[in-house]
């Protein structure tokens, strides 16, 4: 069986697969000083490949789940666990270190802890340099103190702040810090925290926890030290680097991290604030760098210690991750990774813009359409969508129906080829209910909507241009219903009615009630004869029906302005117990 089919063999594309394993196993050879190799590579949308080659030791060939030391990656844990604390306002990446630690030769204690992460302090690094290096060497099964570790300092490089130079001093104090801001130590926090709820079970803190599974023979300079303990490596290193795992854990914290499933969008843009180091195709954030090779731009981290190699590489736009693990020192394993990251980018559909089209639609909308731009090496598109929402296509373009039952969500394009899915986007949909359709009943000319707000009247002709209340008043016989509107999404037709325009006699000037002038400009006189003058009332609509103007009249003449109407046509009715009469009002100016 392939290593490749060890993993997700039925998702992921089996064309890339071999493609993976055959430039594992040619570069690996090419390479020549790699003793063992794992690496991995994941893919939304495929899922994970996971390969091997060489050896742990003699007779015992590299499997994918033994376990390497990944060294400075876990420096990425360190920083993500810090910015969890400082969300939880247990510490502030602006507090000074003199908060938190008592003071140290060779430290400022006005230092940041943001300087702290992304290597901008200025401390010393003696980890890795005479005598300590050899002090460490010395002494393979002694623990390391951090204070004592703090005792080899020399001078800083620059003043705080001022300039870049990695030192992993800076991540020994990060988890000092943690331990005295929580009462835990950092070894603790990161496995309560991050691995137990990322269900991490290959991968271990060492020394400060016990060691699990098989862990891969470390070659350093083609020694085997895998006998020589690793307690002084690893107590001095602590948080710098004595992090154990496996390729697929470490595919699985990437995804975790940029996906957004641990930290908080502000803290994600923390994480990935890069600095300049002076080198303009290196930069760094928190744990994490920026990185350019061969015109090819990723974020990711490198990791060397004694006996094992480690890199990490994140694909920031087809968000795809490649890491590489290797069991000796020194060896060109990152320069496998990357051919590997680099046969990934090459042939899966390329990086997507944003598709195109509603992102506010409402239940039972069809006929909806989505575009989006071609992606580079897509000969194909795969299509999908929230539940309820139908629709195929496999091309750049698709046509949408939103169901009755249509829910909001996302709407994921994926550019497809030969070697699988790859560039992808997605839209954000809210898919909002369509409103109960009204109910209407009819008292003498007057129809009414059971629904507060939102109502649009209609009659045959269409809509009634203002009919917006809950009450109409018909002023023509006709047909009528009623569309509520809420939430930019429209009712389905109430009922209908058969209304007939009851108890008004449009009568002229001649009759028993007299409008002058008409054309009216600021005012007309309304001048009533023949009816008593008990409770008469005269009111004032506009043409869709809208009662605007109510006057009681109670002698002769009256007087009525119109200067807060419009230039238009009105319609007046005069109501008298059972006798309704009405009569056009022209306004003008």
């Amino acid at each position: 069986m392939n290593s490749w089919q060890e993993s997700n063999a039925q998702s992921f594309n089996s064309q890339l697969a071999n493609m993976l394993q055959d430039t594992l196993n040619t570069y690996f050879q090419q390479v020549g000083n790699i003793k063992g190799m794992s690496a991995g590579v994941s893919i939304p949308g495929q899922g994970n490949w996971i390969g091997v080659a060489g050896i742990s030791h003699t007779g015992q060939p590299i499997n994918t789940g033994m376990r390497m030391g990944i060294a400075s990656n876990s420096k990425l844990f360190v920083s993500v666990m810090m910015l969890k604390l400082a969300e939880d306002r247990i510490i502030s990446l602006d507090d000074p270190l003199s908060r938190w630690l008592p003071n140290y030769p060779n430290i400022n204690p006005a230092i940041r802890i943001r300087q702290l992460l992304n290597h901008s302090s200025g401390i010393s690094d003696p980890l890795f340099i005479a005598p300590w290096m050899d002090t460490i060497k010395a002494h393979p099964a002694r623990m390391f103190t951090a204070t004592e570790v703090l005792g080899w300092l020399g001078a800083p490089f620059f003043p705080a702040g001022t300039s870049y130079e990695y030192s992993n001093i800076n991540y020994v104090l990060a988890g000092m810090i943690a331990k005295n801001a929580t009462g835990f130590s950092i070894a603790r926090l990161i496995r309560d925290s991050l691995f137990t709820p990322l269900s991490m079970d290959s991968t271990f803190y060492d020394v400060e926890e016990p060691a699990s599974g098989t862990i891969a023979h470390r070659w350093w300079n083609t020694i085997d030290y895998h006998d020589t303990a690793r307690t002084g490596l690893n107590s001095a290193a602590g948080c710098a680097g004595a992090i154990f795992s496996t390729p697929s854990e470490m595919l699985q914290w990437y995804n975790a991290v940029f996906n957004g499933q641990i930290l908080q969008p502000s803290s994600l843009h923390e994480l990935t604030n890069f600095i300049g180091t002076g080198n303009s195709l290196y930069q760094y954030g928190l744990g994490i760098s920026r990185e350019t090779t061969q015109s090819y731009t990723y974020w990711g981290h490198g990791g060397s210690t004694w006996g094992y190699r480690s890199k990490m590489m994140y694909d920031s736009c087809l968000k795809f991750s490649v890491t590489g693990l290797t069991n000796c020192f020194p060896s060109g394993m990152e320069a496998v990774t990357f051919l590997l990251y680099r046969a990934v980018k090459n042939h899966i559909p390329g990086c997507s813009s944003a598709i195109t089209g509603l992102s506010t639609v409402c239940q039972g909308d069809n006929n909806v359409t989505y575009t989006v731009p071609p992606i580079p090496n897509a000969t194909s598109y795969a299509w999908s969508m929230p539940a309820g929402i139908t629709g195929s296509s496999s091309s750049n373009s698709i046509t949408l129906n939103f169901g009755a039952a249509a829910q909001s969500g996302e709407i994921i394009v994926r550019g497809v080829n030969n070697y699988g899915p790859g560039g992808f986007t997605t839209l954000k949909v809210n898919v909002t209910p369509r409103p109960v359709p009204p109910v209407i009943t009819q008292s003498g000319n007057i129809l009414t909507s059971n629904v507060v707000s939102g109502n649009q009247w209609y009659n045959a002709a269409g809509i009634i241009s203002g009919a917006t209340n809950p009450a109409y008043t018909i002023t023509s016989s006709g047909t009528y219903y009623c569309i509520t509107n809420q939430n930019a999404c429209s009712s389905s037709p109430s009922n209908s009615i058969n209304a007939v325009l009851t108890g008004l006699i449009e009568i002229g000037n001649e009759g028993h009630w007299k409008i002058s002038p008409n054309p009216a400009n600021n005012s007309f006189s309304n001048v009533i004869s023949g009816v008593p003058l008990n409770n008469i009332t005269l009111r004032i609509y506009n043409t869709a029906g809208v009662c605007l103007k109510t006057e009681s009249v109670r002698q002769q003449q009256i007087t009525v302005t119109t200067t807060d109407l419009a230039i238009g046509v009105y319609i007046i009715v005069l109501q008298s117990g059972n006798l309704n009469v009405r009569q056009k009002l022209v306004v003008q100016r």
